[in-house]
């Protein structure tokens, strides 16, 4: 009998280990008591990049001197809408191969590289010399193809529109539904795209709390962010069912195997 209380006992000691090693694997931030996350991050500025999609909408104290530079927009439709009504009205541009868009009145207008507010600027020297002086001409832009890809272990793979130009790997990683329990957390990939074309790829350990510290802890658009599986992923399609008593009938049959042996 004492031989098998010690058995049971060795059991459940090897029960509660494995419980503390999956708990490692899948905790978040595990060492923030550690790290100074009160640094500021800053909020990388968003360039343009080909093929993106700006909507633009050139405004003025008279309406009908801002028409020819609103395509399909009617010049009182804007007159009493609220910013997001405005919004939606804005006309597309798609920026071209070379980095151009091509603006009604001006034509083909240079913004590859730049931030939306220096769109924004330069549209408004751009025009300024087709309005009156007391016209006051006004552009707003808004980058309309802001998406982040989140594909890999996560419960909902998508393509996320960000409306506010500004969204986290953690934000992203949420709105993919978070990862399944076979995601790699120490080893998620960020595939990134410069305005001239050139991929960079950078590992992220969602573990480790310096995560808030990364130069890459926000998120540009078109970024693609993968989770790969882990290498023993579970057959079943049960995540919780498979996690919960996988390591419970091993004790049992552990249990069962020294209860045979110590009655022979």
């Amino acid at each position: 009998m004492k031989k098998l209380l010690i058995a049971v006992a060795l059991c459940v000691m090897t029960l509660l280990f494995s419980g503390c090693v999956m708990t490692k694997q899948v905790s978040y931030f595990q060492n923030l008591d550690s790290i100074d996350i009160t640094q500021r991050v800053v909020v990388p500025e968003v360039k343009i990049k080909t093929n993106d999609e700006l909507t633009i909408l050139v405004s003025s104290v008279t309406p009908a001197a801002a028409m020819p530079f609103n395509m399909n927009i009617s010049p009182n439709a804007t007159s009493s809408m609220s910013g997001n009504a405005a919004a939606k009205c804005m006309y597309s541009y798609i920026v071209d191969n070379d980095g151009n868009i091509n603006f009604p009145v001006i034509g083909k207008i240079k913004v590859l590289g730049l931030t939306r507010p220096q769109v924004e600027d330069r549209l408004t020297e751009a025009i300024k010399p087709y309005f009156a002086e007391n016209e006051n001409p006004v552009v707003k832009v808004r980058l309309s193809s802001f998406r982040i890809t989140v594909i890999g272990e996560v419960t909902g793979t998508k393509v996320i529109n960000v409306e506010n130009e500004r969204i986290s790997i953690i934000e992203a990683l949420a709105q993919a539904g978070d990862l399944s329990v076979y995601g790699k957390r120490p080893n998620i990939l960020l595939v990134r795209e410069n305005s001239s074309g050139e991929k960079m790829a950078v590992r992220y350990n969602i573990n480790d709390a310096r995560i808030f510290n990364s130069p890459y802890y926000y998120l540009e658009q078109n970024d693609i962010v993968y989770v790969e599986p882990q290498k023993a992923k579970a057959r079943s399609a049960d995540v919780s069912s498979y996690t919960f008593w996988t390591p419970i009938s091993s004790v049992l049959i552990s249990l069962a195997t020294l209860a045979i042996s110590l009655t022979k």
